[in-house]
């Protein structure tokens, strides 16, 4: 077992040990890292074995991130304002605090690709943990947030809770069709139903950054960015940056240096 892991269901796919690799050549400090399958419904029992081990730092991703924010002992200002952690980490008393980095990885990869302004009108897809994690920073940023979700409830709930950090509507509670958007953002990992898709259909522009926090190994298109390039849409990235930058505040939360992000990115282009 190493000092440093990513918990996960589906796991095996995962590029963070190569990414954390790479920052610890960089910043000649030792940061043994590797993956973790975590069985539904023994996300906790995980979790508490390797920390009584000799783990020191945890990333967390699908689907655990809200569970993640469950059981931490304490939190961070994003991991509190976002109830959703994607890193833990084991302080000397033995306690765990939890984080959340992804909105400052995105809000970090969408400045560099410059798909991003403050208060650009930016459509969410997608109401879990993943969305959770990147909506306060985009509305720290100063943007103006619309969510689109399968399950209705569940997304004005999010829209419901987030309204006191700043503005966000569900885009069925509006008359969302004459809206500009700047920005889509997706953040389900796949739909295959037409029905979802040809309801915001209409808001993909030529001029409308389409950004999935998902990424692909084909030509850097997922399912989603494909679609988006057929409703004609010029600017499309996946989210390889997103995945780079988050690891990076992590890597930072643990050890308390910055690594250089944009060399790693690079390694995947």
């Amino acid at each position: 077992m190493n000092e440093f892991s990513v918990f996960g269901n589906p796991i095996n796919h995962t590029k963070s040990p190569y990414i954390h690799q790479l920052f610890s050549i960089q910043t000649n400090i030792v940061h043994n890292y590797d993956y973790t399958f975590v069985p539904i419904n023994k996300f906790h029992t995980c979790v508490i074995n390797f920390f009584s081990s000799i783990g020191i730092g945890a990333n967390v991703t699908i689907p655990f991130k809200e569970e993640a924010f469950l059981i931490s002992d304490t939190l961070t200002k994003h991991a509190q304002f976002s109830r959703s952690v994607n890193t833990l980490k084991k302080l000397k008393n033995g306690k765990i605090i939890g984080d959340n980095t992804d909105g400052r990885g995105i809000l970090y990869d969408l400045r560099r690709l410059k798909f991003i302004k403050s208060c650009d009108n930016v459509l969410v897809i997608g109401s879990g943990g993943a969305a959770r994690g990147i909506i306060f920073s985009l509305l720290s940023y100063g943007c103006n947030i619309f969510v689109f979700n399968r399950t209705i409830d569940r997304a004005k709930k999010l829209v419901s809770y987030f309204k006191k950090f700043g503005s966000i509507f569900h885009i069925l509670d509006i008359d969302y069709k004459n809206i500009k958007f700047n920005v889509v953002i997706n953040t389900i990992a796949n739909i295959k139903s037409n029905n979802f898709w040809n309801t915001i259909a209409s808001l993909i522009k030529k001029n409308v950054y389409c950004y999935d926090i998902n990424y692909s190994e084909k030509n850097n298109y997922t399912t989603f960015l494909s679609w988006c390039k057929k409703q004609g849409a010029l600017f499309l990235s996946d989210g390889i940056g997103m995945l780079v930058s988050q690891a990076a505040y992590s890597f930072l939360f643990w050890h308390g240096i910055f690594p250089k992000i944009e060399p790693v990115i690079l390694r995947f282009r």
